[in-house]
């Protein structure tokens, strides 16, 4: 017989299912859960953990954590419509929010004149963004607009930096923003609340209910999630899915401007590129515990973040450190809702992965002297130019050459585990950072031999990189892209905090000297320090182009392109996939150390986690699918920006990063290595020519690119092959 308590629950269970049953039911649902989430985590954990962390302290995380909310729902916004991680959704709010904080605080601009700026202003950014930049990439791989979304965040990080001198004539914004409603105060648990809090409470709970009720009550919100599900269909039935994403990036530009106008009077204006991580990767981490599909679980894991948030800060009284607890959240909440991926979901992660593998030289054109004397040229001209670039350069910029190596060298570990296992990483500069400490620790405080240090630094990245990669086979390949950006975050703030890793890390008074080899090569030279990190960088290269031609390069193609049809042939992709990450973590982490050297110290400074996306942008340019790619890149990169001549333009930032990033994507999807290659086929065509070869493989991709109407297909007999 089953008890009253039973039945009382069994009866709340069948009318929480009839309320869901309609539209307006289940966004009454959403509203419950997300005024659950407010009113009892707070409570929860004050009861899970006594005297420890006070209600009032719960309480002002879960207000922060509203705003983190706001943009994790435009984040979910954007990826449902256009299938891709916009790492540029904490810069579209951030340009309107500066300037209306601006507007409020040093013009003196009444509060109900700015909210109009603040609005109209992120729409119109939103607009501008989508039709300039987003729409010219619908039709490329989602691992290429994920890049321009990121050239998208440095050009807007750039405006953002510019907005306090145009509108002030300062050149940093106020450390304050005191608003009409900051007077207002009132003191729970111990915390003092001003009005701003419960302004965005309200703000951010209705915008969250309006957004709900446009999608379901409206036609155009209808046409958004119909679009969302499924554009093709969409557009089939008439919906303008051009329009419909338009207004998605519209409404995400003004969800983000709401958070950081609201957040700024509470805790401050980050200012820093991509807005700072301290607002995009707190945001990305409620979307990604959502799954990109729910907006209120984006929201409600906003607001629980935010109350983990302050409650790190609360015990540990280190900021930093809130960003290190993002990584275990993450990881338990994908690990615990494993297998509940929509086919669509799986579809998108599917397109992450796609990588051009490129064509060889053809076999019947290898050996002809044409052919032969093209590779000699190209191999005496590379080598002159590595050899002879800091000779060209002089002593002032040696330095500079060699941290194009080093950074070449930390793009070849993104070739191996994005370009061929298909594991797409945003944390690979925290493999940099944990080999930095690692190599230089044992150099500095161990006086260790160089290879030792350079080794054992390696294995420490390996080891790490394992360690990352054994959830990764758990996860699809976008969560794991926001999962090691969590991670870089983690390092950053934790694994290279002096606090809790003193041990590992140098001591700041023992500086790393380069060495003298063997007792005779003496390194210690600019110059000389170039030419041993070249020597890495070929070793490295013929490594991994070993690799590429074993068994287990092509076990890691297959699994990239087919993991299901290569574990019907019995082939073990774990094994595969962890030989991937320990081989990228060996490469990144050997690049630390040689860092470490060249720097003569090692800060924690040195490794943002900002620079892990500039350096996955780096190798998407040069090209994923080779090692070139990853030089090519470096080159780009950081050979540009630091060239004599080049390097007190202002101009080259945007060159190298934002407008310059996004126009190369543009002209060049496949980066640098696929206009190489395409130069390489070009000249093979010319000689196969010459000699009479006939080379499907060349004509196949010369037909491939030309229109259709110019292909001649040869005329057929009237009825040859038909009944009459």
């Amino acid at each position: 017989m089953s008890s009253p308590l039973s039945e009382h629950t069994e009866q709340l269970g069948e009318a929480w299912k009839r309320l869901g049953a309609t539209a307006l039911g289940r966004l009454a649902q959403a509203v419950i859960a997300i005024a659950a989430v407010v009113v009892l985590l707070p409570v929860l954990l004050t009861l899970m953990l006594p005297g420890s962390r006070p209600v009032g302290v719960l309480l002002y995380g879960a207000v922060i954590g509203c705003l983190y909310g706001l943009i994790a729902v435009g984040v979910v916004l954007v990826y449902r419509a256009n299938r891709v991680v916009n790492f540029a959704q904490a810069g579209l709010g951030a340009v309107p929010a500066v300037v209306a904080l601006l507007l409020l605080t040093v013009k003196d601009v009444p509060y109900l004149l700015v909210l109009p700026v603040l609005v109209l202003g992120a729409l119109a950014l939103g607009a501008l963004v989508e039709v300039a930049f987003i729409r010219r990439f619908t039709s490329a791989p989602r691992l290429v607009l994920s890049v321009v979304t990121i050239g998208v965040a440095q050009l807007l990080a750039y405006v953002e930096f510019q907005v306090p001198k145009w509108v002030s004539g300062d050149v940093l914004p106020p450390s304050s923003f005191p608003t009409p409603f900051s007077d207002a105060t009132a003191t729970i648990g111990g915390t003092v609340f001003s009005g701003d809090s419960l302004m965005a409470v309200l703000v951010s709970a209705s915008a969250v209910v309006g957004l709900g009720v446009f999608l379901r009550r409206t036609r155009l919100g209808k046409a958004v999630r119909a679009a969302a599900e499924n554009p093709e269909r969409a557009a089939l039935l008439g919906i303008p899915v051009r329009r419909v994403h338009l207004v998605v990036w519209m409404l995400a530009a003004v969800l983000s401007a709401l958070g950081i106008f609201l957040r700024a009077p509470l805790v401050g204006l980050p200012i820093g590129t991509i807005t700072g991580a301290a607002i995009l990767l707190p945001a990305l981490a409620a979307a990604v515990i959502a799954r990109m599909e729910s907006l209120p679980v984006a929201f409600g894991a906003g607001i629980v973040l935010g109350v983990v948030e302050l409650s790190t800060f609360y015990s540990t009284r280190e900021a930093r450190l809130s960003s290190a607890i993002l990584l275990p959240v993450i990881l338990v909440a994908l690990l615990l809702q494993r297998g509940a991926f929509s086919r669509a979901g799986e579809a998108a992660n599917a397109s992450y992965r796609a990588v051009h593998e490129p064509k060889g030289v053809p076999v019947q054109l290898r050996g002809l002297r044409e052919v032969v004397l093209g590779e000699r040229v190209v191999f005496v001209l590379v080598a002159a130019a590595a050899l002879g670039l800091p000779i060209l350069v002089g002593p002032l910029y040696q330095n500079d050459a060699t941290l194009v190596l080093l950074y070449a060298l930390l793009g070849l570990s993104l070739v191996v585990l994005t370009g061929w296992a298909g594991q797409i990483s945003l944390g690979q500069f925290a493999f940099l950072g944990i080999g930095a400490a690692v190599g230089g620790g044992l150099a500095a405080d161990a006086n260790a031999d160089f290879f030792v240090s350079v080794v054992v630094a390696g294995l420490a990245g390996a080891v790490m990189a394992v360690l990352v990669g054994l959830p990764a086979l758990r996860m699809p390949g976008l969560y794991l892209a926001v999962t090691t950006l969590a991670f870089a975050a983690t390092t950053a703030s934790f694994f290279l905090n002096r606090k809790y890793f003193g041990w590992v890390l140098p001591e700041p008074s023992n500086q790393i000297v380069r060495p003298v080899l063997y007792g005779r090569l003496d390194v210690s030279g600019d110059l000389a320090f170039y030419y041993l990190c070249l020597a890495f960088l070929v070793v490295a290269v013929l490594s991994c182009r070993a690799m590429r031609r074993s068994r287990t390069g092509r076990v890691l193609i297959a699994a990239r392109d087919n993991p299901r049809a290569a574990q019907a042939y019995g082939v073990g992709l774990v094994r595969a996939k962890l030989a991937a990450f320990a081989m990228s973590g060996f490469l990144a982490a050997v690049a630390g150390a040689l860092f470490a050297y060249q720097q003569g110290a090692v800060d924690a400074g040195a490794f943002p986690v900002e620079m892990s996306l500039a350096v996955f942008a780096m190798v998407v340019v040069g090209g994923l699918s080779r090692p070139m790619g990853a030089v090519l890149g470096a080159v780009y990169l950081i050979g540009l920006e630091r060239m004599p001549g080049l390097r007190e333009v202002e101009l080259v930032y945007l060159l190298t990063t934002g407008v310059g990033l996004i126009i190369l994507l543009l002209l060049l999807p496949g980066g640098f290595t696929a206009a190489v290659l395409n130069v390489r086929d070009a000249f093979l065509r010319r000689v196969a020519a010459k000699h009479g070869i006939d080379v499907p493989s060349l004509n196949a991709d010369r037909l491939q690119e030309q229109p259709q109407d110019e292909i001649s297909v040869p005329a057929v007999p009237v009825g040859a092959g038909s009944p009459s």
